[in-house]
């Protein structure tokens, strides 16, 4: 009898010490997912900076101020937008330490797929950074210019409207060349993002295909000296616009979701 009551005790024990184990693992399971998601949705918030002053410096901040055959009505833009244009700059730092800080954070949430991707990831991508950084060095030279602006002869003025347009073409130019980095990192990050199960496959898709369009644009355009007037950069990059776009919303509305099947 004695035995009998130590057996059903002995068995009590243990299903009491299963359910807590099984209570902890889910604890820490839901943990773990918190955790993710708050990881997802701050590297999310990198990725909005980035496009949003990406867009800003590279698009909408130039077109305000260059007229590309007339030195005179840039330099003219250029004085009635300064506030935009010192802006701009400020957008560009903003940019570069946003970048910086996107492929920390994304490996911390997509390591444990792959380490060596995952590496990948984050040297391609910090490449690019002090190559584009350096390209701000100009615009601070054309502050300098716009002070001594008022008191130039009209030959130093039109030197100096060359002169932007030259800054604005070196800094378009080093844009080209970073993309050889913006396209290489999105190959690791695609391929990271498709076997996570917890992003969406197709975003991983349209990232890789992102890789290979910036590769095919820089090396096209250098290669064949007429190829942008049979293929749209625009279109050729859709792929990347649309897997960036969509990875940076996802991450930063939804975070992560498990079992994802698209």
């Amino acid at each position: 009898m004695y035995w009998e009551k130590g057996s059903v005790y002995l068995k009590w024990q243990s299903t009491v010490t299963k359910c807590g184990l099984v209570l902890h693992t889910s604890l820490n399971q839901k943990m773990k997912m918190k955790d993710r998601k708050k990881i997802a949705r701050t590297a999310g918030f990198f990725y909005l900076l980035v496009v949003i002053f990406s867009f800003l410096t590279m698009a909408i901040i130039p077109s305000k101020i260059v007229v590309w055959d007339d030195h005179a009505a840039t330099m003219g833009n250029l004085i009635a937008y300064e506030p935009l244009f010192r802006f701009g700059i400020v957008a560009g730092i903003l940019v570069h330490l946003s970048y910086t800080l996107l492929p920390l954070t994304l490996y911390r949430l997509l390591h444990h797929i792959h380490k060596n991707y995952a590496t990948l990831m984050v040297v391609f991508a910090l490449i690019s950074v002090p190559i584009s950084y350096t390209l701000l060095l100009d615009q601070f030279e054309i502050i300098e210019l716009l002070k001594e602006y008022s008191s130039f002869g009209a030959a130093e003025k039109e030197q100096a409207g060359l002169q932007v347009l030259t800054m604005y073409d070196n800094l378009y130019d080093g844009f080209f060349l970073c993309q050889v980095f913006w396209g290489l990192w999105l190959l690791p990050f695609g391929y990271l993002v498709f076997k996570s199960g917890f992003l969406p496959k197709t975003l991983g898709i349209f990232l890789m295909l992102g890789c290979a369009a910036y590769l095919t644009n820089v090396f096209g355009r250098i290669l064949f000296p007429n190829f942008s007037d049979y293929i749209s950069t625009r279109l050729l990059i859709l792929p990347a616009t649309i897997g960036e776009i969509g990875i940076c919303l996802w991450l930063l509305i939804i975070g992560t979701k498990e079992n994802i099947k698209f």
